[in-house]
């Protein structure tokens, strides 16, 4: 295949975009859109390879993975390997934990899987993953397993069934995009099926699908279009863009007229593109792709867990640039220069060693818990995580009127109508903040008949969620408030969640709708948050440094969304208990318990069962003795059945 510069710059086009992205420059706020450049970049350029091998009768599938190899392993691994080094000296053990993971998965081109995966309630911040940007390769290597044997099939005999099969798998997996996009988005960006339609966009080129432009005026029409289908999609999306799905055209069918129009002439834009500057950008496009995220996620670990002034934020994206270009010119070129004495079988050899080095290093990384013997601790923090987690589950496997997400709204109504409302009986709706605040209810309020309708991840909001991947969030809202609260009698609602701006005008209207049938509404406002696990933050915490290391790690946010809470719900007639204002004080937040011994919370935002309590005692008894619900009869009253529940 003849050499394009244009291709060059429009490698430029797209790493540009993302790296201006992820350091949070404005107006990028679409920027991510250049994978799907590089997608459509990659489908075109492998296929015309392919096609040039098997019109010239040497082509080899051995021949094909020998020069994947040649082209992608050595800077991943080198990334790998530097990355390594810096989370063995940055990372608390949680984080080094998941990235060690992270280097195993990446190691196997399986990373979309696990991040997909991790995709859930309880995991870290998406920026915080100094591997999340591998997923993009992990679904091109996946998509090379099976394309060239396809390609080969069909080429050389039967290019119209081949162009055929082409489209329709195309057409497939848009349609699974826009799709996915819609009812379970994380799958849609992450996993492979739903992205293959982009990587086809270059493939149909590749193979003459579309006719050459005969008109020079048509071929730079084409490029300008091509060219503002980028710019809007970059300039013009955001994060909250649905995407892939029908947003993902504009970057790649403008990709597409941007290589068409330069395959028919040298139009304006593709002189523009052949600059020394954009061609110099791309040459190192693959290596600033690799190395600029670690470098910003290393740094975010360093400091707050933010991205810094503007200024160092530049710094950083200078910093990745110098990486990439001493990777390019050092490691990427050279490789990808055949030596004589470079067999098929060496590279083959060499590369599959340096796999699973990097499997074996990043399965002991993970099976060793992120190495904690690493850090200097004041104590392990892993086993009181791991016991405030397991601590939660058990009172959770306890609990007989909860949405248990088998699937179906008959086994919810199985698992919580079988048995009769015991007055006082209040519901406890919400996602897994509503389950860990249900150990402190029951204690200090062992008469109340609490039912707790909630499921990880599923905010219990009416006519929200119900469109989700997880199964359980399309259950357990139109299960409570289309079954249980018209059918039961309660005499109070507690809503209780990890409340998000967004929720603030759903959770107003919900509590409207509650209204109608309870009059004793209230609702818990968020708990604390932090940017790492409270036990690992405590296990490091000397002296002074405490306070600084609190007030930049505290989620400032929270602040805000309680106090919008409590502002929008003045005079909705529910009560509103904050419990950030009950924790914290100008940022300085209650880490323990009474005594001082055990941690409130034992991830960034979940509470302990020793938590769940002090915050039952401390924060809502006060409040709620108020509440007709809520105040005791004598204990010789109680219920023995419901004693027995709260004993387990």
């Amino acid at each position: 295949m003849q050499y394009r510069p244009d291709i060059d710059g429009i490698r430029a086009v797209a790493v540009v975009p993302v790296v201006m992205f992820h350091a949070g420059i404005w107006p990028f706020t679409g920027g991510f859109v250049g994978v799907d450049v590089f997608f459509v970049i990659s489908g075109y350029l492998i296929t015309s390879i392919l096609v040039g091998d098997i019109q010239a009768g040497n082509f080899s599938i051995a021949r094909f993975y020998e020069r994947r190899i040649r082209r992608i392993f050595p800077a991943l691994f080198l990334m790998l390997g530097l990355s390594f080094i810096a989370g063995w000296f940055i990372l608390l053990p949680s984080y080094f934990e998941d990235f060690s993971e992270g280097v195993f998965a990446t190691a196997l081109f399986l990373s979309n899987f696990q991040f997909w995966r991790e995709s859930g309630y309880f995991d870290s911040a998406a920026d915080l993953k100094p591997l999340l940007h591998t997923w993009s390769l992990a679904v091109e290597e996946q998509f090379y397993i099976f394309f060239p044997l396809l390609l080969a099939l069909f080429y050389r005999h039967r290019l119209s069934i081949l162009k055929a099969a082409l489209l329709v798998v195309t057409v497939i997996s848009f349609a699974l995009s826009v799709y996915f996009v819609r009812s379970a988005p994380e799958a849609a960006f992450y996993l492979t099926p739903m992205r293959v339609w982009e990587l086809m966009a270059g493939c149909l080129l590749a193979v003459g699908m579309v006719p050459r432009f005969t008109s020079n005026r048509v071929a730079e029409v084409s490029a300008a279009v091509g060219i503002a289908l980028i710019a809007i999609a970059v300039f013009g999306f955001t994060p909250a863009t649905p995407f892939p799905g029908v947003a993902a055209l504009l970057p790649v069918v403008g990709t597409m007229l941007l290589i068409h129009s330069g395959e028919s002439s040298v139009t304006t834009i593709g002189r523009i593109l052949s600059t020394p500057v954009l061609v110099g950008i791309g040459l190192i496009s693959y290596s600033l792709y690799l190395f600029h995220w670690p470098v910003f996620v290393f740094y975010r670990h360093l400091v707050d867990g933010g991205d810094g002034e503007l200024g160092m934020r530049i710094l950083l994206i200078f910093l990745s640039v110098a990486l990439a270009w001493a990777s390019w010119r050092y490691v990427e070129r050279p490789f990808r220069r055949r030596a004589p004495t470079s067999t098929k079988r060496r590279v083959f050899a060499v590369g599959g060693v340096v796999a699973v080095t990097f499997l074996a290093v990043g399965g002991v990384g993970n099976a060793m818990k992120g190495w904690p013997a690493r850090y200097d601790f004041r104590f392990d923090p892993a086993p009181v995580m791991k016991a405030g987690e397991r601590e939660i589950r058990k009172v959770m496997e306890g609990v007989r009127c909860r949405v248990p997400g088998e699937g179906s709204t008959a086994n919810a109504h199985r698992h919580c109508d079988e048995m009769p409302l015991r007055h006082p009986a209040v519901a406890l709706i919400g996602d897994s903040h509503a389950s860990h605040i249900y150990p402190g209810l029951i204690a200090e309020f062992p008469d109340v008949d609490f039912r707790l309708y909630g499921a990880g991840g599923c905010r219990v909001l009416r006519n929200v969620n119900t469109r989700e991947s997880k199964p359980d969030c399309a259950i357990v809202g139109p299960f409570f408030y289309d079954t249980v609260l018209p059918g039961q009698k309660f005499d109070g609602v507690i809503l209780s969640g990890r409340w998000e701006m967004a929720d603030v005008e759903p959770l107003a209207e919900s509590i409207e709708y509650i209204s109608r049938y309870a009059d004793d509404v209230v609702v818990l406002g968020p708990v604390p948050r932090y940017k790492v696990n409270l036990p690992e933050a405590l296990a490091i915490w000397k002296g002074e440094y405490s306070r600084k290391f609190f007030d930049l790690n505290e989620d400032a946010t929270v602040a805000g969304i309680d106090d919008a809470l409590a502002a929008r719900l003045a005079g909705s007639g529910a009560t509103y208990i904050s419990l950030y204002r009950g924790l914290c004080r100008d940022r300085k937040c209650r880490l323990f318990g009474e005594g001082g011994k055990s941690p409130l919370q034992w991830d960034k935002a979940h509470l302990t069962v020793a938590g769940s309590h002090f915050v039952a005692s401390e924060l809502l008894v006060p409040v709620l003795r108020e509440h007709p619900a809520f105040a005791q009869p004598p204990m010789s009253t109680l219920d023995n059945r419901h004693m027995q529940d709260v004993e387990r």
